[in-house]
């Protein structure tokens, strides 16, 4: 395997690895709204809304980075 390859699936691992953490910090978030009684609250929505921002991007780093790596971009 040549360096980019290699490079490039280190790549995706990393973002892989970004988009669970950011999936478990959602999970987090909405747990915590809960038991808080806070939902509907703004402070909470907002952090809400940036973190699946977030993992949009994310899942489409990482849907990007699986085509580069298997040669399909």
């Amino acid at each position: 395997m040549d360096y980019f390859k290699r490079k490039l699936m280190e790549g995706s691992e990393i973002t892989k690895r970004d988009h669970q953490r950011n999936k478990s910090e959602i999970v987090k978030l909405v747990k915590e709204m809960f038991s808080q009684e806070k939902w509907g609250d703004e402070q909470y929505k907002k952090k809400l809304q940036e973190l699946v921002l977030k993992d949009e991007e994310l899942v489409k780093d990482v849907i990007k980075k699986i085509k580069l790596e298997r040669g399909l971009e």
